[in-house]
């Protein structure tokens, strides 16, 4: 698979920045609620035969309970407005019987879960850091056509098309430059992310998700993993080097992201920024340029 991502994120941190617009991506971040958003093209080499996840994971088992709980059911809840997806606490290793496999702590959604798609002729597909505003199908257009248009089309997945996907849903009240859950998820609160991941970094990745039967889980040894990247703040950097990321696809950020230090360099099509080149493996990369 060939994988591309940029992230861009609001100067959430720098509040004359933002006023001003003087960020990447103002252009189309200015103005909207959203905090963030994701974009990610995809092209298969080999087809997937089992269904496809967007997912962050934790390395290690975390405690969650209290008011924390409280505040994380109501951001799944949120998540679970936009569709279908499957959250899980994990296991504390250290509970299970000596061989089983824990589970880890885990956020994940089928790829129509996405808000934005579009389906693309291999050399005609759109530039992740321009105007995709008329770009394919939106979730806001019409959930019901929507879904069944995303839907039909993983169902028709071909190695000539590239697939364009653009996720914002809960970007509102997910903070990743302060690293707080924000936005009224819990009015009056602000809550720091470390009191759900434990630490930075977290990971997202994309996974083929195979068929075991009764086992619900998602287990390491049931993915087959097309990326999985390391993701924290510069404001919240990780107190121990990242788990050593993996990949089958031809992806070159292998290594962390950090998502403050990027050096954007100007689109003159759109007015906003692109993305730097992606560096090699053991290399951090920042995906949205607040450097």
């Amino acid at each position: 698979m060939e994988v591309k991502l940029l992230a861009m994120h609001r100067p959430t941190h720098d509040s004359d920045r933002e006023k001003d617009g003087d960020y990447p991506f103002s252009w189309h971040l200015r103005g909207r609620k959203r905090n963030w958003e994701l974009r990610m093209q995809l092209q298969f080499k080999v087809l997937p035969k089992e269904p496809l996840f967007f997912a962050l994971e934790l390395s290690r088992f975390v405690e969650v309970s209290g008011v924390t709980r409280q505040v994380q059911k109501a951001l799944v809840a949120a998540c679970q407005a936009a569709g279908e997806c499957y959250h899980s606490n994990g296991q504390d290793p250290s509970t299970l019987l000596a061989g089983r496999e824990s589970e880890p702590p885990t956020f994940a959604m089928p790829l129509y879960a996405f808000d934005q798609f579009e389906v693309s002729r291999k050399g005609t597909e759109p530039d992740l850091s321009g105007d995709l505003e008329s770009i394919g199908m939106r979730r806001s257009d019409g959930a019901k056509n929507y879904m069944a248009a995303l839907k039909k089309a993983l169902a028709e997945l071909t190695t000539e098309h590239v697939y364009t996907f653009c996720f914002w849903g809960v970007s509102q009240f997910l903070d990743c430059i302060r690293w707080e859950i924000t936005g009224g998820i819990v009015p009056g609160m602000t809550v720091d992310f470390n009191r759900l991941c434990g630490s930075p970094p977290v990971y997202f990745s994309v996974y083929e998700l195979k068929d075991s039967g009764s086992e619900k889980r998602h287990l390491k040894s049931r993915k087959r993993s097309y990326f999985r990247v390391a993701a924290w703040s510069a404001l919240q950097p990780p107190a121990e080097a990242p788990e050593k990321p993996f990949t089958n696809a031809d992806f070159s950020w292998d290594g962390g992201m950090d998502l403050l230090d990027l050096d954007p360099t100007p689109a003159p099509a759109t007015g906003g920024y692109a993305a730097a080149a992606p560096k090699t493996a053991e290399a951090s990369v920042d995906l949205l340029g607040l450097g």
